[in-house]
């Protein structure tokens, strides 16, 4: 049988504003993306339990998001370069580069994307992730990048000598 995508839009979060997650099972997360949506749906306890999770992290109750995710649909490549971006601690950064060289690989422009395309956001911080000098990019845009980075005390004026 066919398993169908599920999906809810959470309430209003700091920093990120309303997320919308899928899920294909009912127990892991496939997809989340920010939404401009003024509406939040009903939740059931699988999402109410990633509310909660969420905004935990984004009022400094915890310092990181652990819930299943799922991997459906990622190449082993991004799936390495997200697992290697999860080991950046909360509060500490890493370069395209320093990803790259922990991966064994020089392709800094496709760890770059792997990161851009991340669909577990805030779980697989790619906030974390800058360029050799300075911020770099963010899919969600760099005032949002910025906002998290200052939520976890990382020093924006010296992003390119705090490493992880």
């Amino acid at each position: 049988m066919k398993e169908q995508t599920k999906s809810a839009t959470l309430p209003p979060l700091p920093i990120v504003g309303q997320l919308r997650l899928s899920t294909r099972d009912g127990r892991r997360l496939s997809n989340i993306e920010v939404v401009q949506q003024t509406e939040s749906d009903r939740l059931d306890p699988f999402f109410e339990a990633s509310y909660r999770a969420f905004r935990d992290y984004l009022t400094g109750q915890t310092q990181d998001i652990d819930l299943p995710v799922d991997f459906t649909g990622l190449s082993d490549f991004q799936q390495r370069v997200l697992r290697e971006m999860r080991t950046v601690r909360h509060g500490t950064v890493a370069t395209y580069k320093d990803l790259a060289d922990r991966l064994s690989s020089r392709g800094y422009q496709a760890i770059g994307s792997a990161c851009g395309k991340n669909p577990f956001m805030l779980i697989y911080p790619c906030h974390r992730i800058i360029g050799s000098s300075g911020p770099g990019g963010f899919a969600h845009g760099l005032e949002m990048k910025l906002k998290l980075m200052v939520l976890e005390g990382i020093q924006l004026g010296s992003l390119a000598v705090v490493r992880a």
